[in-house]
Parts: structure tokens; sequence; C-alpha cells
């Protein structure tokens, strides 16, 4: 791996065999993995003592199952150059997700990590994925879950600026097409929409060379975000199209009437 490499974590919601399940991952590892010397994934097993109906923790557990965490992390890595991808917590069991080279030791580590936390039970499981099926068809969302994904980083990012998020905006978007039809097809839908044309062009990529700007007044919340991007994203797919994404300005005052 690139030792300019930054990880990209984050978590999303989801089912889990008919369970309520959190995921969290290191969305960066989608572009270089898998890893041609880490073709053994790793999976440890810690079982929650009090959890709540829902199979998530509750009070200090949340702690404690951080500790856990930090500590398998840190020694597998440390002894044994494995690579951690991803978290998983369903049903009153949180799994750990590494992949590594060999596969000797990693249980001795595992259970010197253990002996620590004597009040939780544990297993864990060892298993060739040189493809790292485990990490591509499980633990990675799919393509809708990942563009709300994108949504709440640039959601937060306005957040922490002090951005009021129900107040109206005029917010930009992107899609470029294939064909200079599919771009006409698609301003003509979203136009019904109340969506304003800033700029149509002809781009230097070759697979998608023609560029659709278009705006729209709309809040910024998470909701209203979502609604308007996986709009304009599935009209994308229809026309075989691909919507980049969008960006909006700070607004931090109300206007007084």
């Amino acid at each position: 791996m690139n030792r300019d490499y930054q990880p990209d974590w984050d978590i999303y919601t989801c089912a889990i065999e008919d369970n309520p399940a959190i995921i969290g991952l290191d969305l960066n590892l989608r572009g270089v993995a898998p890893l041609k010397d880490k073709p053994h994934a790793i999976v440890v097993s810690v079982y929650l003592n009090h959890p709540r109906p829902d199979g998530f923790p509750q009070g200090d557990e949340f702690a404690l199952l951080g500790d856990i965490e930090d500590e398998l992390v840190a020694q597998l890595e440390e002894k044994h150059s494995a690579w951690f991808v991803g978290r998983t917590i369903s049903n009153g069991v949180r799994d750990l997700y590494f992949y590594c080279g060999d596969t000797f030791l990693q249980d001795k580590t595992i259970a010197d990590v253990m002996i620590n936390f004597p009040n939780y039970r544990y297993d864990f499981g060892i298993q060739e994925d040189k493809t790292w099926e485990l990490y591509f068809d499980f633990l990675l969302p799919d393509i809708q879950e990942f563009q709300r994904i994108r949504n709440r980083k640039v959601l937060r990012t306005l957040q922490h600026h002090g951005d009021i998020p129900e107040l109206e905006r005029p917010i930009d978007h992107w899609i470029y097409f294939a064909r200079e039809a599919d771009r006409d097809l698609y301003w003509q839908a979203v136009k019904q929409e109340g969506f304003r044309l800033e700029k149509d062009s002809r781009s230097a990529g070759a697979e998608y060379p023609f560029t659709l700007h278009i705006s729209r007044m709309d809040k910024a919340d998470a909701d209203n975000i979502d609604e308007v991007v996986m709009y304009l994203w599935e009209l994308a797919q229809e026309l075989n199209a691909r919507y980049d994404g969008w960006e909006t300005s700070i607004i931090k005052t109300r206007v007084s009437r």
C-alpha cells in the first residue's frame, strides 16, 4: 500500500439477516483493493453482554467495545501487518474485519487481547479471500447508499461551518452524458421540476463528453438532499448518464422580513 494512502471511514445503516445493522468501513479501499499481499480475511466476533432489544449496545458497553476494537486493531496490525477494513454491529454481535498475508499465530494474538476482557465471549474465523469478496460484496454499500454517504459528508462540512440547513438556497448539480440527445431529454425532464439551466457544454471526457450544470432553490437538510439527489441520480441511470454530485453556499443567517 502506498504510504500516502488516506483512509476514509464512514458508516451506514442496513439490515443483516432481517436484523437492523450498522456497518462502518474504509470507503477508500474500493479504489486499491484487493491487495495481493493480503489474501486472507479475518473476522473477529465479540458478543454483547447487554444489547438493547434492537441488538445494539447501550450504556458503558459502547466504550468497552471501542476499547476491544482498538486493542485488536493495534495488535493485529503490529504483529501481522493486518489491514482493518470494516466493522458491523447487529443482533448483539460486533464483528471486526481484517485482511492479512499469512495465517500464522493470529489466533494467539486475538486470544492475548481478549484475555484482558474476560467478561466478553468471542470467536473468530480466517478464510482465503483473494478477491476481497467480503469487503466488496458484503461491507461496501450499493451505489445508492454510497451516494447518500457522499451527501452526508457534504452536509457535515456545511454544518461544521454554521450552515442553517432548513434555509433554501441555490444548490448546483452536475451530470455527464454519453450522447447529446440524452442530455436534451434529461434537461426537458428536470425543467418540469423547477430546475434552472446554468450551463450545457462539451468536456474532454471520452466516455461522457456532454455536461449539464443545473440548479434549484432547495433546503440543505438530509431528507431533502437525499430526495433531490436520488431523483437526479436515478434519472441519469435511465439515460446511461453519470450524476457527478452537488454543491451549495453556506447560509448562516436568516433573512428578516
